[in-house]
């Protein structure tokens, strides 16, 4: 069974990967709409949502390495 703090790193990922995906296509659809805003819009979001994917894989290849799920 995973500790709680491992748990919730590994939903958090699947979260924001989730919404990185989302954004993708919200990005395709402003294609067809041509609006430059939203497109600046989105695509700030998923810079941040980015940076919190890889401040959280970096955290969670830490207990990796360190051993923390076999406790």
């Amino acid at each position: 069974m995973l500790k709680n703090q491992d748990y919730n790193l590994m939903e958090t990922i699947t979260i924001i990967s989730k919404s990185l995906y989302r954004y993708d296509r919200y990005m395709e659809d402003l294609d067809k709409d041509k609006c430059e805003s939203c497109r600046k819009l989105w695509a700030q979001f998923r810079e941040h949502r980015e940076k919190e994917l890889k401040l959280l894989l970096a955290e969670l290849k830490n207990h990796a390495d360190m051993g923390m799920f076999n406790e």
